[in-house]
């Protein structure tokens, strides 16, 4: 379930991809924990190239985003676009730019991928969360993050 124009994935969704309504009953919007879906279909794409829907949502979002302004759009929004926030999270660019091993190669994708490799390791009040998510997106984007098969052991 993401917003048909920009990419943008809730929070909080059903199994089914049905909408959930946050805990003070106003409808789940994109936010902190919605960061890393770009990232989940994307390495999903790139490791199984199973979901055509998969490159459709990359270059959705990361289209909305680089229309937002790379440098500095918000880390909250509706899933119609709107922000929630002012804040411009380096966690947040590191997520979408995981979004490139789905998305058409272009000028769009390798935006962010180039911003991810110039970003300054995440420091402030924020470090740990955006920090964590810089980490991983570096080893997805690095071809890092990979399948490790069990050692198989002889009977």
């Amino acid at each position: 379930m993401t917003g048909p124009r920009t990419g943008l994935a809730p929070d909080r969704s059903a199994f089914d991809g049905g909408s959930i309504d946050n805990w003070d009953g106003k409808p789940a919007q994109f936010g902190y924990d919605s960061w890393r879906t770009v990232s989940n279909w994307s390495v999903d794409y790139g490791w199984w190239h199973k979901d055509p829907r998969e490159p459709v949502l990359s270059d959705r979002i990361q289209g909305f985003l680089d229309g937002q302004g790379i440098d500095h759009f918000a880390d909250r929004y509706t899933l119609d676009g709107t922000p929630l926030s002012t804040r411009h999270s380096p966690g947040m660019v590191a997520a979408t730019a995981v979004g490139s091993l789905a998305a058409t190669p272009g000028p769009v994708s390798r935006k962010f991928v180039q911003q991810l490799w110039d970003m300054p390791v995440p420091s402030g009040e924020q470090r740990y969360f955006d920090g964590i998510v810089y980490l991983m997106s570096l080893m997805h984007v690095g071809g890092e993050f990979r399948i490790i098969q069990p050692a198989r052991t002889k009977p």
